[in-house]
């Protein structure tokens, strides 16, 4: 930590505050104001405010040269705390969902084993807030950071991250920040400042600079002079010292005789004040100065020294003259008393000179075997060095920042390393890896540069990596099919010398183009299932690629069945890649009604995420409950999963989400009437009104069909479904499992007097429907059909809708075939049609599916009963999760058990209660159990 005065002068407002934030705690605040005007002054007396509270307090300083470092300022605040613990503490609280800080903490042997993309990096996040739970579990927590505005790209991700979920903690992150700085990352420092409470720290009033003037000076100063010290200065404590020092070499107190002296004070003042005392040194106190300058602060005197070229006893004396006159804080390691005679100090070297003196600075370090970072903060601030070393260290630099997940610093220093001459295979390797880095934070240029490697690979291995990443740069960019084609490319080229690498890159191209299946897929699929070079990872991937193909061109369900079932038999996920196949197969089993082995699979994947932390995995299992929760109908638990899910896709996860995601969040917009948002999901997938741009937009065009059927545009409704099924049948998917297309269009034919065309459809839907053997897809064909013939005929088959209905899962859509019914039965005028309506409208209410409750009680209305008016309270009225969670609650689980459980933050467990408090009508957990009752 810094020095800090020892008596804070004039700041018993500002220190108020503190106290009282503190004492309310859960707080985060900033100081903000220009250099020299007291904050870290503040940010230290806060600390030993909160210390003397009973927080513990962790204190990281920000640094302009270290401004690259991967998480430096986290390895500040956490070092120091970890290695004051046992190895069984340390192990405790890096376990399982806190795991992957280790990455970042250096205490995980088996980082280096790890890729980096998006993912990776936010599993560390949620590493280092649950380290951070389980810390401030033990003791309320405060880290403090001081000058934020230089901390690294991947800490201030970091901090925002954890201040966002925060709330119910027993943590506060206070800092201070120069507002005449933009930073390392101005955008995310905003960010951040956002969410933080800011305490402006503006200069002394009059009165309080004249005692803090009478402490410098040790006399009293004279109020003429103080007045134009204040005018002048801003009441700023740094610049009121700096005029003491300049004054005292000219014999002068602080008088009227020293008026003219302060007019015009300020920093750029100070700093000429600064050049002209350093000047009158020795010049060995000068080089040392200029050294230091270069070196950064928290500089080893030796090193100093040695980039000085000094003997180490004329730096010593150096330092003690740059000390006593006012440079150098009195400390070991050296530093300067504040920026601005740091900066100042830094201007007096040439742009020349200060270039060759950082290619010194990093051959010195080098030469020492310091830090990487160390010596790579000097290349990233000189050209190119021409020596095969720097290249070294970059990318070594580089790997650490790629271990440590925070590929922002990754990428500066290979994109620095790629400015050094190198050999043609020294390169290539530099592509790939800053590629690769890329992936997580500038996609459009990660294909760029692996394009350009993919070009001079010609190893086996390196091609198939390189042809990986490129896949998944492109398919996140949304190109799902072009990164196929990367990936049959690449496995041609390698089939001859590798036929087990192959058969890697043929999975992992089936697996993202599993959409489109020609005949030629088909057989490659089957033929690499059986292939001897098949390993258990590649089983399950095309596996659940098969299955997911039958479920979609509507083969045999039992078939498709047998390949999902096989994705189970291999055994639970043992990595983030077994997971994607067990996402698919829970898809396929979605499609063929068997929801207990879909949810069999999420909750496989779920334990794979406790025990790993990979919150992928946890992201992926909440959109199969998603789609679990859709299928039967369940909009309001549909969408929760959805957010939980998405919540989970960090800033550098990329922009690809797959199409159902949208799919299943936009029909659950559609049954909640919730018409704005689906406007806002319509325009940010590219929907416009007149068609689909983008593969996502074309996924939910039939909803949007939907909508505008709901909304009396049948014409547009028909538009839009009749375009969905022309590409789906393009694409050779039949099952109307996927998306019910036909019916929604014969229906619109339907309202648009086409019978013909209605009829054809809706009954070509019922065909292929019986054929696959699902209920769900059959009884909403059903439906369409019996609807469109009317009469004695469409009665008949809206009852046998609601009996192949009535034995299934899908509620929802048992409530919506009651409501057809019982209208049909209404115009026939049997008394059974308002009991048809009644039940209709419970299951909807009780699927939240507000817009068509709304529908049968308007339907009931008309049919002559009374409208319903009663509400969903109680136990029944409780989403699923919040009944899960709400159980576990009265079983004793504490609120971070319960978060780790179902992978979620505390701020979430906690609103997930407090709803169901509300919805309950009780008033805290102490009535939970009571409210719930036995069956919980």
């Amino acid at each position: 930590m810094r020095d800090i005065a020892s008596r804070l002068v004039g700041r018993e407002e500002e220190l108020a505050r503190v106290r009282q934030l503190l004492t309310a705690g859960q707080v985060h605040f900033s100081f903000d104001g220009p250099p020299g005007i007291g904050k870290t002054a503040l940010l230290g007396a806060t600390t030993a405010q909160a210390q003397a509270f009973g927080l513990r307090a962790a204190w990281a300083q920000a640094r302009p040269m270290e401004r690259d470092f991967a998480f430096g300022v986290a390895r500040q605040l956490f070092g120091p705390l970890l290695a004051s613990l046992s190895a069984e503490q340390r192990d405790a609280l890096l376990a399982d969902l806190a795991s992957p800080a280790a990455r970042v903490l250096g205490t995980d042997p088996l980082a280096k084993e790890d890729g980096l993309d998006g993912h990776a990096v936010f599993d560390v996040l949620h590493g280092l807030y649950w380290l951070t739970v389980r810390l401030a579990e033990q003791r309320p927590l405060l880290l403090a950071v001081d000058d934020l505005q230089w901390a690294d790209t991947a800490s201030l991700r970091w901090l925002t991250y954890l201040v966002r979920r925060a709330d119910g903690l027993n943590i506060s992150v206070v800092g201070s920040r120069n507002t005449g700085e933009a930073g390392t990352d101005p955008d995310l420092l905003d960010e951040l400042a956002d969410l933080l409470t800011v305490i402006p720290v503006t200069g002394l009033p009059e009165a309080e600079l004249g005692e803090l003037s009478a402490d410098i000076f040790g006399s009293a100063p004279h109020s003429e002079f103080l007045t134009a010290c204040h005018a002048t200065t801003g009441g700023n404590p740094f610049l009121l010292r700096e005029l003491s020092i300049a004054l005292a070499e000219d014999g002068l107190g602080p008088t009227d005789l020293a008026i003219d002296r302060v007019a015009g004070l300020g920093p750029h003042t100070v700093a000429r004040w600064v050049v002209a005392r350093l000047e009158r040194t020795s010049p060995e106190s000068v080089a040392l100065a200029k050294a230091v300058a270069v070196l950064g602060d928290d500089t080893d005197l030796p090193v100093a020294a040695a980039l000085a070229d000094l003997p180490l006893g004329d730096a010593a004396t150096a330092t003690d003259v740059l000390t006593a006159l006012g440079f150098l804080a009195d400390t070991h390691p050296l530093r300067f008393v504040h920026s601005i005679v740091r900066d100042a100090v830094r201007l007096t070297i040439p742009p020349t000179e200060l270039d060759q003196a950082h290619l010194r600075a990093a051959r010195l370090l080098h030469g020492q075997r310091r830090p990487g970072e160390q010596v790579a903060a000097h290349l990233l601030a000189t050209g190119p060095v021409e020596e095969p070393w720097a290249v070294d260290v970059l990318r070594a630099t580089a790997r650490t920042a790629v271990d440590r997940a925070a590929p922002d610093s990754a990428v500066t220093y290979l994109r620095r390393a790629l400015t050094e001459p190198t050999a043609e295979a020294t390169r290539l390797h530099l592509l790939v890896e800053l590629g690769q880095a890329e992936l997580s934070v500038d996609l459009p240029a990660a294909v760029t540069r692996l394009t350009e490697a993919a070009d001079l690979a010609t190893e086996p291995k390196v091609i198939a990596g390189i042809a990986r990443a490129l896949a998944e740069a492109i398919a996140r960019l949304g190109d799902h099919w072009g990164a196929t084609v990367v990936l049959d490319q690449a496995t041609a080229r390698v089939a001859d010398q590798d036929p087990a690498l192959a058969a890697e890159l043929e999975a992992a191209s089936l697996a993202l183009g599993h959409n489109s299946f020609d005949g030629a897929r088909v057989e490659k699929a089957r033929r690499l299932l059986d292939s001897p070079y098949t390993k258990p990872a590649i089983q399950r991937a095309v596996a659940a690629t098969l299955a997911m193909r039958v479920c979609l061109t509507g083969g045999a369900r039992d078939e498709a069945l047998a390949y999902a079932n096989q994705v189970l038999e291999i055994g639970p996920p043992g990595t983030a890649q077994d997971a994607t196949s067990h996402a698919l197969a829970a898809g396929a089993f979605c499609l063929a009604g068997r929801l207990d082995l879909a949810r069999r699979c999420a909750d496989e994947m779920m334990e794979l995420a406790r025990r790993t932390g990979a919150t992928a995995v946890a992201e992926w299992s909440h959109y199969v409950l998603s789609r679990i929760a859709y299928e039967e109908g369940r909009c309001d638990d549909s969408v929760e999963e959805l957010n939980m899910a998405l919540a989970m896709q960090g800033p550098l996860s990329g922009t690809d989400r797959h199409p159902d995601v949208y799919v299943a969040l936009a029909e659950s917009y559609v049954e909640q009437g919730r018409l704005d948002d689906l406007d806002a999901l319509f325009a940010e997938v590219g929907l416009s009104a007149d068609g689909p741009t983008t593969p996502t937009a074309f996924a939910v065009l039939s909803t949007r069909g939907r909508l505008r059927m709901q909304t009396g545009d049948p014409q547009g409704a028909l538009a839009d479904q009749l375009q969905h099924g022309q590409i789906m049948l393009a694409m050779g998917l039949h099952n109307p499992a996927a998306l019910p297309w036909r019916s929604r269009a014969a229906l619109a034919h339907h309202r648009l007097g086409e019978q013909e065309a209605a009829e054809t459809l809706a009954a070509e839907e019922v065909s292929l429907a019986r054929q696959w053997g699902a209920p769900r897809p059959l009884g909403i064909a059903l439906r369409a059909l019996g609807v469109i013939r009317g009469g004695a005929a469409g009665v008949g088959l809206l009852r046998e809708s609601a009996e192949v209905l009535a034995d299934s899962t899908a509620e929802l859509e048992h409530a919506k075939t009651l409501l057809r019914h019982g209208v049909a039965l209404h115009a026939a005028g049997d008394q059974e049609a308002e009991t048809q309506l009644r039940q209709a409208y419970r299951s909807a209410r009780a699927c939240g599916a507000h817009a068509v409750a709304e529908r049968v009680a308007a339907a009931i209305a008309e049919a002559g009963g009374r409208r319903p008016r009663e509400q969903r309270t109680g136990i029944d009225a409780l989403t699923k999760q919040q009944r899960g969670i709400a159980e576990l609650a009265v079983a004793g689980h504490t609120n971070r058990q319960i978060a780790e459980r179902f992978y979620l933050t505390l701020r979430t467990v906690e609103h997930h209660l407090t709803s169901a408090y509300r919805t309950l009508g009780i008033n805290g957990r102490s009535e939970l159990a009571d409210a719930l009752g036995p069956r919980a």
